[in-house]
């Protein structure tokens, strides 16, 4: 199990327990979050220790889109614009708002790999919603596919070209939810065929070259009803089956509420749904998790 978890550690260096787990059962990759972010050399220092601990090219992760979800408080991180700013460029000039994603996320893939990390969980191809949960808002590059898709796309080649794998999120679409997952277990009552034409971006990237896609927890009431996270349904027959992806299926947080109270039961669910990577990013889950292993 240990070998699918990407787990949050709890400040600005490592606790004496976490350099324990991590030498004893190393995880998959690390993720950090503005607790763990106070300059580039803490950053950079942290992510080493981790792989001084693991002695493996560990991955590392983060949440770095742009606008309000910002986890390092410096350039170029901080001055970022949220994705719907690119729509209503893309919108009056499509090509200028391509070209200014792909340099964004060039400029922001390049210190991020000059920190460490590997991995960001960046692009949003969830669709925007007028009626959808805040918790999406400007996050998402518009209301309709195209516009996702070639500024998502952009996204993701900035952020390859510059030697970080982006992961594609958060599957099948969390643009209509009716919650936030953080704190409740949002729903989405469309169609099937609605959600799996909206879900397109996910199909499109792929074929360009996504190798990493992220689960919503979110249900969707016509068609079972557990989270996408724990679903096979959409885990392994829509998302490998049906859109024929290879890469790495990643859990949104396993902390969250949105996929129950229980982390290590999420953890379980998770991984025989088919997802391969486990996100645990609150220390306390990660406690948990470590426990039972």
């Amino acid at each position: 199990m240990h070998k699918h978890l990407i787990i949050g550690l709890a400040g600005i260096a490592l606790t004496e327990q976490e350099r324990i787990w991590l030498k004893e059962k190393p995880p998959l990759g690390v993720i950090l979050f503005a607790r763990n972010s106070e300059s580039p050399e803490q950053v950079k220092t942290l992510l080493e220790e981790v792989r001084a601990c693991t002695r493996q090219a560990t991955w590392a992760a983060i949440d770095e889109e742009g606008g309000r979800v910002n986890r390092m408080p410096w350039s170029p991180f901080n001055g970022r614009r949220h994705a719907a700013e690119y729509g209503v460029m893309y919108e009056s000039n499509a090509g200028t708002a391509i070209q200014a994603v792909y340099q964004d996320s060039f400029v922001a893939g390049e210190a991020l790999s000059d920190l460490g990390f590997s991995h960001n969980c960046a692009p949003v191809l969830d669709l925007f919603h007028v009626d959808g949960h805040g918790i999406i808002g400007k996050r998402s590059f518009g209301d309709n596919v195209a516009q996702v898709v070639a500024l998502a796309t952009a996204c993701m080649r900035g952020l390859h070209d510059a030697g970080i794998a982006a992961v594609g999120k958060h599957f099948p679409g969390h643009g209509r939810a009716n919650a936030d997952s953080h704190v409740a277990v949002p729903q989405v009552n469309a169609p099937l065929a609605t959600i799996l034409d909206e879900a397109e971006p996910f199909s499109c990237l792929i074929a360009e070259g996504l190798k990493h896609v992220m689960t919503a927890h979110v249900i969707y009431t016509d068609t079972v009803p557990e989270v996408a996270t724990v679903s096979p349904f959409w885990v392994r027959h829509v998302l490998r089956e049906r859109m024929s992806f290879f890469g790495r299926i990643w859990s949104d947080d396993l902390c969250m509420k949105g996929v129950g109270d229980h982390v290590p039961a999420a953890a379980e669910a998770a991984l025989k749904a088919g997802c391969d990577t486990l996100l645990v990013c609150q220390p306390e889950g990660v406690a948990e998790m470590y426990e039972r292993l």
